[in-house]
């Protein structure tokens, strides 16, 4: 690299923007790199050297960029860490991550993930890109590495000090051993239930029930002056704010326990359902993922006459019609649980009624109900079933439950459950 090219100048312009991201590869434990030794930054060339350029002391170590006329000190700023932190690691050939992972995009999320998946050596991530991760791109990712760390070391470099501390506040990083991560500075944890639902992974069906209802109060909040600890009446049981919540609660359990069910057909017994929520105050808007790592849509669904050809697409367009995947009668026996198939549909229609919508991904397939645009990705897929739900948390008491379910239907339900399938 030529000092004095242009381009030269664009690259240390800006490398200093980094330094955070270069201190944390500078704290990895993978490898120890010695003194004067290269390694790469994104390409770039760089060398660790020992001595503070002040003091001259060898007890702080930093680096400098390697230049065709020798080194060269990174900008006015350059890095110094205690000695003790001086560890770094080779990522020429790290899978670069994009700048969001998430329902933003979604083609960007799969295809890292293929990448990940396809990857026949131990994976190592850069993340110096990336500013942005939304539910969706938390709990696909934290699907992924479940499996990856089954049979390889994963490694993310460049993490940000910000998106660090949010993501293991969202419990990503939870009970998985994920290197390059520094973990050893996060603040204190205050109760967010009411906005948030952290990465949590259901392997049985009776977990759904508690998820659901963790789900509904992050996406519902305190939309009601309704007291949560107020008593319960006698005929019914609940007191009015768990009537708030309650009809939104059915259609995830229903969701929820559907996932599971259909995910462990064609022999995947292990699958799960990875689940996460936030509420943006800012925005207004709920975002909420339900991931899992099953044999997908098309594999659970293709001998169903709604299925109108034998694509990931249609499959989802099938999945989105009442009953569809419905396990009831001789079916529940044989796969363990029950549902009514309604969970995907009203979901998706809660979501539309307030203003929002869901982005489904199934194999290769893609269906985005607010838009009503399906597509299919190519070589990019996901093995499972990966959905992102979004709506505006001020429009849900506008919204009519039993007007959302099949029609021939509502009154049954309503009886069945005897909920009051009204937000209002």
């Amino acid at each position: 690299m030529n000092a004095d090219n242009p381009q030269s100048h664009l690259s240390l312009a800006l490398i200093p923007s980094c330094f955070d991201r270069i201190c944390s590869i500078l704290r990895s434990p993978i490898l120890n790199q010695e003194p004067g030794h290269p390694f790469a930054l994104g390409g770039i060339p760089l060398v660790v050297f020992f001595g503070h350029k002040k003091t001259g002391s060898d007890s702080a170590c930093g680096i400098r960029l390697l230049s065709s006329s020798g080194q060269m000190k990174l900008g006015s700023d350059s890095v110094y860490l205690p000695r003790t932190c001086m560890q770094a690691i080779d990522i020429e050939n790290a899978i670069v991550l994009p700048w969001g992972l998430g329902s933003k995009s979604p083609r960007d999320l799969f295809a890292v993930c293929s990448e990940i998946a396809n990857c026949p050596q131990d994976i190592v991530l850069d993340a110096s890109a990336l500013s942005y991760v939304d539910p969706l791109g938390m709990a696909t990712m934290r699907a992924m590495f479940e499996d990856q760390l089954t049979r390889k070391r994963v490694s993310i470099q460049f993490l940000s000090k910000d998106l660090t501390s949010y993501l293991a506040r969202m419990d990503f990083f939870k009970d998985i051993d994920i290197e390059g991560v520094d973990l050893s500075s996060l603040g204190k944890r205050n109760d967010r239930s009411g906005s948030l639902v952290e990465i949590t992974k259901i392997h049985e069906h009776h977990q759904a029930e508690v998820a659901a209802s963790r789900l509904a109060r992050a996406i519902t909040g305190r939309l009601t002056q309704s007291d949560p600890d107020a008593p319960a009446d006698e005929q019914t049981g609940r007191n009015e704010y768990d009537s708030y919540r309650g009809p939104l609660e059915y259609s995830l359990k229903e969701l929820l326990e559907n996932s599971l069910t259909h995910a462990r057909r064609e022999g995947r017994i292990n699958a799960a359902v990875w689940i996460t929520c936030q509420f943006y105050p800012k925005l207004n808007i709920v975002r909420m993922a339900i991931v899992d790592n099953g044999c997908g849509f098309l594999a659970t669904l293709k001998e169903h006459p709604e299925v109108r050809e034998l694509t990931d697409r249609h499959a989802i367009e099938a999945a989105l019609k009442p009953r569809v995947s419905c396990n009831r009668g001789a079916m529940a026996k044989i796969l363990g649980s029950e549902n009514q198939g309604i969970g995907l549909t009203t979901t998706a229609k809660i979501a539309g009624a307030a203003g929002g919508g869901l982005v489904i991904i199934s194999g290769n397939g893609m269906h985005d109900t607010k838009r009503q645009y399906s597509t299919e990705l190519g070589d990019v897929r996901w093995n499972g079933v990966s959905i992102a739900f979004s709506c505006t948390r001020d429009l849900l008491p506008t919204i009519s439950i039993s007007d959302l379910l099949p029609k021939d239907d509502a009154g049954i339900e309503e009886d069945e459950l005897d909920l009051d399938l009204d937000f209002r």
